[in-house]
């Protein structure tokens, strides 16, 4: 109603200058907003071509991390390390080879691409890559090696002995940074990703010939002015256009996305005819005019802003989503081959020990991937009974190591307060998440106290009832009063650019909230924060529900049943190691399984043989599992469906599956054994 209100008082106004007048005046205007929009769009492009590029560059340096803590390389064992490496790479299908190099001498000791043998002197790329790690001995991103080469670069290193040791490189594709940055820029524009020496990585134009070339004059002077903006240039193909770029903080890679010089110039020249149009009827207008305008303008500004920051936020939940799946899929197929190990050496007490190290080690990837899908908030909060001693008990440690040493952490609980009503998951991220700023507020080191007691005061908006407040206080550096105001803002950070998103506060409110409960914060400058968290009291007959993915000491000790009677199972995964493990789990419990990597196959299958269950993956290419039991169970009716899913979004899957049953990744032997036994029981009659 306001922008409809104003739209008539600024037409009654400029009805009463000429029509060319009015005309002129709303040209100006548009124009000027239209070359506004334009900019602000593809500066947000490229901001976000520029954040997936690096997921991606992190990602691979997480999995040429895993290679960093190597007992082969600790020792020495070149030879046995090089095998290792290999099996590393044929996992990883961007990664062209692998490179590992000795800091000490300066040398390559060897390259996937070649035999194992005597080390080779280092290229320019990987020698310029050893003298910045020596600077920093952090996990990097490169350069591209020049043709006919053409690889981009992460480097991860390897200390001992407070030293660089070695450093190990992965040379990748750069066609998997090609697809990220088509999936940003607009067809038929000219696009490129550069690295932090000026040499295209990516380029929607000529791909093949420009890549791991210097990007033009404009391209590299750009980068070296400033880490964004917009800048004029000439393309190697000769279009002159303008350009919008992005520089990452930590890779130094920049994403360029340029815009034709006419959807820039052209409003701009048209806008100072029409400002000289406009300037006759400017004394009639006056101050209204001016006022009405600037407001619509401003609101369009603070529109477009929200609309950028959706549209990154969307852009990462996509990629967290991603990494999640393959994730889950990784941890189900490590859980489930090292539960198998676990079971065929029970003779070998050694063994035995070692495969169970393993295992706790990767239930608690899987419990840290779970907390992680959490900032997304796509799962569906579970509210429950909350035991808050067995909750502080579980991430002691973990708090203690995302703290450090300089931070003395006491916990406090009233046993009057011990059981709340919310998602156990949700709030051990949440109090991490207040854990983490608390820190960040107290760099010099301090007190971080967590505590629980009945709370006094309730919210007045609350219902009436016993409530808990759980709260965290800390030492350091306070709030002003406008900053406590705003704290629980989405997007409002008082951190340096790229060092916060401004949801942690927020996401806490929201989990409080969804709980039916409330937050407020209580802070003075120079004496410290208190974050309260009020939470509604269990009832005293309620039953604590065990976290889906317990923080144990030691894997599961129970055994999967064997199946009383033979029953033919369809196992359908696209993954080939999630899927060996679920046909070898299923086969040793006396099943007879048959297993394909793809919905059509796994139908034809469907028509050629009768099954009673099948076990199917949810996101595969082409079909996922929901629409496969679907035509499954047309073809035979009363068919139960198993679906297996590591998706990142719970309600999705659920709405979905319909009356499937669902088993979340990662799971064991045990855990499979049991659900197929459950539905296989059900069926009988």
């Amino acid at each position: 109603m306001r922008f409809f209100r104003r739209s008539l008082i600024t037409l009654g106004v400029a009805a009463t200058l000429p029509t060319v007048v009015f005309v002129a005046v709303g040209a100006f205007y548009f124009l000027r907003a239209e070359r506004a929009r334009v900019e602000a769009d593809t500066l947000g492009r490229s901001e976000i071509a520029t954040m997936l590029v690096d997921g991606r560059l992190r990602r691979d340096l997480a999995a040429l991390g895993v290679l960093t803590s190597s007992v082969d390389l600790a020792k020495g064992n070149m030879r046995e390390f090089y095998f290792r490496v290999q099996r590393v790479q044929t996992a990883n299908p961007a990664w062209r080879t692998i490179v590992l190099i000795d800091a000490l001498s300066g040398q390559e000791l060897f390259d996937l691409r070649r035999p194992f043998g005597e080390p080779a002197p280092l290229s320019e790329v990987h020698a310029q890559a050893l003298k910045d790690m020596r600077q920093t001995e952090m996990p990097m991103a490169g350069s591209i090696s020049p043709p006919p080469e053409k690889l981009a670069w992460v480097y991860a290193p390897v200390s001992g002995e407070g030293e660089l040791r070695y450093m190990l490189g992965a040379g990748i594709e750069p066609q998997a940074f090609q697809e990220l940055l088509k999936a940003v820029a607009v067809a038929g524009t000219t696009a490129a990703v550069v690295d932090r020496h000026g040499q295209f990585v990516a380029r929607t134009l000529n791909f093949e010939t420009r890549v791991g070339t210097p990007a033009t004059e404009f391209v590299r002077k750009a980068i070296k002015e400033g880490a964004s903006g917009f800048y004029p240039g000439t393309t190697y193909e000769g279009l002159k256009n303008y350009t919008a770029f992005h520089t990452s903080p930590w890779s130094q890679w920049s994403a360029h996305l340029a815009v034709a010089s006419t959807a820039i110039d052209a409003p701009t020249t048209w806008s100072f005819v029409a400002a000289a149009l406009a300037a006759l009827g400017a004394l009639i207008l006056g101050g209204t005019l001016v006022l009405l305008m600037a407001r619509d303008m401003a609101e369009r500004r603070r529109a477009e802003e929200t609309l950028r920051q959706s549209q990154k936020m969307e852009a990462v939940g996509q990629l967290t989503g991603g990494i999640a799946h393959d994730f889950n899929n990784l941890l189900t197929a490590v859980i489930g081959n090292l539960d198998l190990i676990r079971n065929r050496v029970k003779d070998n007490e050694r063994l035995s020990r070692l495969a169970d190290n393993a295992l706790e080690a990767s239930r608690r990837g899987a419990k840290l991937a779970s907390q992680l899908l959490a900032f997304s908030r796509s799962q569906r909060m579970a509210v429950g009974p909350v035991d808050l001693q067995q909750l502080f008990n579980g991430i002691s440690g973990l708090l203690a190591q995302s703290v450090g040493p300089a931070i003395e952490v006491r916990m406090e609980l009233d046993p009057d307060a011990r059981v709340v009503m919310s998602d156990s998951n949700q709030l051990e991220l949440a109090l991490l998440n207040l854990a983490v700023n608390a820190r960040d507020a107290m760099p010099g080191g301090g007190k971080l106290i967590i505590s629980a007691r009945r709370a006094n005061v309730v919210d007045r908006h609350l219902p009436k009832g016993d409530y808990v407040q759980l709260s965290v206080t800390d030492t350091g550096v306070g709030m002003t009063e406008e900053v406590r105001a705003r704290a629980i803002d989405p997007f409002f950070t008082t951190k340096a650019v790229g060092h916060g998103t401004g949801l942690g506060l927020s996401q806490v409110y929201a989990v409080t909230r969804e709980s039916g409960g409330s937050l407020y914060i209580d802070s003075e400058i120079h004496q410290g924060t208190t974050v309260c968290l009020v939470l509604p009291l269990a009832p005293s007959d309620a039953i604590v529900v065990p976290t889906a993915i317990p923080d144990t000491a030691a894997p599961s000790e129970a055994e999967p049943e064997p199946s009383t009677k033979s029953a033919a199972v369809l196992v359908v995964d696209d993954d080939k190691l999630v899927r060996r493990f679920m046909s070898e789990s299923l086969r040793s419990l006396g099943y007879e399984v048959r297993d394909t990597d793809n919905g059509v196959d796994a139908l034809i299958l469907l028509d050629a043989q009768r099954f009673d269950l099948l076990l199917a993956d949810f996101a595969m290419p082409g079909m996922n599992g929901a629409d496969l039991g679907k035509a499954a169970q047309m073809k035979q009716p009363g068919l139960p469906v198993l679906i297996v899913s590591g998706y990142a979004d719970s309600a999705a899957v659920e709405a979905a599956l319909g009356t499937a049953r669902q088993l979340r990744k990662p799971f064991d032997m045990a855990e499979l054994g049991a659900a197929v036994a459950e539905l296989l029981r059900s069926r009988e009659p």
